[in-house]
């Protein structure tokens, strides 16, 4: 029987690869017109920035974060960072929080798994803070009891130590655990190899008929 559900975040609960065009064009626009530089210039430096941080940290949740993106974006640019990495930072995010929200039939399964008694957690990679902040927006505080981000368990996903303190925070087995997320390499491979149950959300197919299809196969675990 399960009695808790592991949710992935980012292209499982609402849909990032749109939000995230978006909000990487309004701080493309906003350092060029700041800077007076080409979008291709601008490009280069963030490419830069982002394969930077990456092989400078490696796997682990502080890899995501866009302010040291922006920020060395600007020192290859030869730009003194502060404060427009704060501001590109700001209007990133921005975007983000704005304009989320929750995939069509998410409400009903978090209803769904309420009324039932069922337990539910996000893990997620990236950093703690804005994941907070996304959960916020839209509106799912009271119906997330814990948080894992890549950044607090120091791996990134399909690691067994990030699977683990999920498993550690929910104090059950791992037979009694259902993981749902995006990508199969990450979440349900992860979750299999830690024992757990998985279900693939795929973000290009009706969110609608993809939850309530989970709801009863969960019910029947």
């Amino acid at each position: 029987m399960i009695k808790a559900v592991i949710l992935d975040l980012d292209d499982t609960l609402y849909a990032y690869e749109p939000l995230n065009q978006e909000a990487g064009e309004r701080v493309r626009k906003l350092a060029c017109a700041e800077l007076e530089i080409t979008g291709q210039q601008y490009e280069e430096a963030y490419l830069f920035g982002r394969q930077e941080t990456k092989r400078q940290l490696g796997d682990v949740g502080a890899s995501h974060n866009r302010l040291l993106y922006f920020q060395k974006a600007l020192e290859y640019l030869g730009v003194h960072p502060m404060p427009l990495a704060l501001r590109m930072y700001e209007t990133y995010w921005g975007t983000f929080l704005e304009k989320m929200r929750l995939h069509e039939g998410a409400r009903e399964f978090l209803d769904e798994m309420r009324a039932r008694g069922i337990c539910v957690m996000i893990c997620t990679d990236l950093t703690a803070h804005i994941q907070h902040r996304k959960i916020e927006a839209l509106g799912i505080t009271q119906d997330i009891t814990y948080l894992v981000t890549s950044e607090e368990a120091g791996k990134e996903k399909p690691a067994p130590e990030i699977f683990g303190l999920c498993l550690k925070k929910l104090k059950l087995p791992p037979g009694e655990v259902c993981c749902i997320g995006d990508s199969m390499s990450k979440d349900i491979a992860g979750a299999e190899a830690a024992g757990m149950r998985a279900l693939w959300f795929d973000p290009k197919q009706s969110g609608r008929e993809q939850f309530a299809k989970m709801a009863e196969t969960i019910g029947r675990l």
